[in-house]
Formats: C-alpha cells, structure tokens, sequence
C-alpha cells in the first residue's frame, strides 16, 4: 500500500500515519508499511523510532534506495504486462537491480546509465535499447512520485542496431521443419556403425506452430496465444488481434481458412484428443505435452535444437524470421504490398515494405558488351 497525500494536516511528520491505533512510517525507498509503536505510547516515542528506522536506512550497506525503488516498481506494474513476457521484463528487472544495488537513486546519472548499458552490452546493440527503455520507463515513474527530478535516460544516445535482413531459404526452411520432428544417432550393430532416426517427443506440437506461422503470417506470440475461439467455422477465417499493437492502433485481421491451415488446425485437434481432456484448462491451438500453452522459450530452445539436429546452428535464423519469410515469399508469389499490409496488419506501409526490401536481393538489368577495337 502506497503512501497517500493528507488532505489535511494532522500534526505528523511526514509519510507517518496512525493505523490500526499504531503509528506507521511508509519507507520513502520501497513503500514498505514500518510500525513505530502504539499511539498510546506518545508522539515523543513515535519520534525516537522514526529516529532510529530513518537511521537504519542511512547506514545499510546492503541495498541502497535505486534497487529498493525498483523493487517498488516491479511490484505494482507487471501486471500490466502479458504472462508471455512478464518472466522476460521481471528479469531485466533484477539485472538492473543487482547493478545499482549500492546505489542511491539520486547517484544515477546519464554517465552512470551509458556506463551500465555499454559495460554490459558493448556488441549487443538490441539488447542496450531494450534495458535503456526499460530503465527509462522505470525513472519516468520515479519523477511522477518526486523521488528524481529528471530522467537520466533520455541524455543517452545509443547506436541504432543494423536492420535485420535474415531470409529463410525454402530447403533449410523444410530441414529445421523436419528436425523438429525427428533426431537421428548414430549406433554400433555388429561392429559397425549404423545411422538411426528417432521422433521428437514434442515434435508434431512444433510442427503446429512453425505450420501456422508461416501461413498465416503473423507474430510467433500471436500463434502461440491462439484459441479455438478464434477459429469462425461460421465465416471460415481466423480472428486475429495482435498483441503487440493491441493497445496502441488496435490493428486487427481475419485470416481465411486454406485447405492447408484447415489441415495444420486439423492436426492440432488430433494431437489434443491424446491430451487428458482436464488438463486442457484454456482452449489454445498450440499447446504442450500437458495440454499448456507453450512458452515463448520452450519454442526457441525446440528450434534451436532443430537448427543444431540439421547442421544449420551457425545460421542465425530465428523463430521471428519466419514471419518475414512469409511476407517476402507472399511478395515474390505476385501479391501488391496493399495485401500484405493487410495481412501483417500493420497501420505503416512503411513497415511492410522494410520486411520485405530487407530480405530481397535485387538483380541487375543492367547488360554491357566489352566495347570493340
């Protein structure tokens, strides 16, 4: 429970309240409810315990009033975040915390900022903006509540990570696919030895996923948290609302129904029916062996060992690439950058067209003869 603003004077010192019949002092570094003592026990016994808890934080050497607030704000805002990525924003959260852990919120400057995110992530572009938003984010919460006046972040400039132009060609597309399925070992029979293929456990559910993915063009997050109830059996299309954009533009798409998503999505019931119906507590199209609906990291760690299981680990490609491999194959299969706007549902055309300039390779028309004696 926060400190609240008096709407009259009481007589007490600051962020001290009576509760309960007992003087409280809220803990300016973490919002923490500290009792002092009775009321019965009189204001002068009251001074000399907000005395001595005023004291206690002075000399603690252990956690200084940055890693303190951050717990504060970690607290009462991840809710706001998703469950797919509140375990991700927690995290960085902590990094954060064990970095300052010594220091007061008011040490923090843009040098102090630019030191830790450079000190950290000097070739991991992405990675600084990430932690520089959250950071910023976090002080622009601090100034709200008066406990900085500025916020040390928006001083430092940080280089822009390269655009990503990582394209999946269609024959290592196919072999991560069938990796996830299927891993091969290598056994001595008879003195000599023999190559065999064993299933992947969690094989056919990674099928579903990269299968949906890829045709219907959208964010792996968004196929991840797919329900049944979006599929419309009635209008023959699947509704789509991306998360990323769900609370900014609101940008929404109806996916139809193709033979090939129909067989993906006939695929995916196949694989619930040997799933104890009472496990399946939500109605998610991709779930696990357990009937939960898979994490963003159990997808990652699946195709990275299938990367690994086809010999393609130093290629970099990412579950995310798939989604850019799909708009660019739309494009080359002869659809306008109008349609695949649509079915990227972004409000930017802008933003279609660098999916696509990103990943295509342009060829020269250009033709000249080596000119005569």
């Amino acid at each position: 429970m926060n400190a609240r603003r008096r709407l009259k004077a009481d007589g007490l010192p600051s962020r001290v309240y009576v509760r309960s019949g007992s003087y409280h002092w809220v803990r300016n570094t973490d919002e923490k409810w500290i009792k002092l003592c009775r009321v019965d026990e009189g204001q002068t016994r009251m001074y000399e315990r907000l005395a001595e808890e005023k004291r206690k934080l002075e000399i603690d050497a252990d956690e200084a009033s940055m890693s303190r607030l951050v717990a504060v704000y970690m607290n009462q805002n991840d809710k706001h975040y998703a469950d797919s990525y509140r375990v991700e924003w927690r995290r960085r959260g902590e990094d954060i915390r064990k970095a300052f852990k010594l220091k007061a919120i008011e040490e923090v400057d843009p040098g102090t900022v630019e030191e830790f995110l450079i000190g950290n992530w000097a070739d991991k572009l992405p990675t600084q903006t990430a932690m520089k938003g959250w950071l910023s984010k976090f002080f622009s919460w601090a100034v709200l509540r008066r406990y900085v006046a500025l916020n040390p972040c928006r001083e430092v400039a940080l280089k822009k990570p390269k655009t990503r132009k990582v394209y999946i060609p269609h024959a290592h597309f196919l072999a991560i696919r069938d990796a996830l399925a299927i891993y091969r070992y290598e056994k001595s029979v008879g003195g000599a030895r023999r190559t065999f293929a064993a299933k992947v456990p969690t094989g056919p559910e990674m099928q579903v996923f990269v299968d949906l993915c890829y045709l219907t063009c959208q964010r792996s997050t968004d196929i991840r948290q797919l329900r049944w109830s979006q599929v419309d059996r009635a209008a023959c299309v699947i509704h789509f609302v991306p998360s990323k954009t769900a609370d900014s533009s609101g940008e929404a798409v109806d996916w139809p129904i193709t033979p090939e998503i129909e067989d993906v999505l006939r695929r995916a019931r196949e694989l619930q029916r040997d799933i104890n119906i009472r496990s399946l507590t939500e109605d998610f199209v991709v779930t696990d062996r357990n009937g939960k609906v898979k994490t963003a990291a159990a997808c990652r760690d699946a195709w990275r060992d299938a990367m690994a299981r086809a010999q393609l680990d130093g290629k970099g490609y990412t579950v995310k690439d798939i989604r850019a491999k799909a708009l660019t194959d739309a494009k080359k299969a002869g659809y306008n950058i109008e349609a695949l706007q649509i079915a990227g549902a972004h409000t930017d055309r802008a933003t279609t067209e660098g999916y696509i300039k990103q990943r295509e390779v342009p060829v020269s028309t250009v033709r000249l003869q080596l000119p005569a004696a």
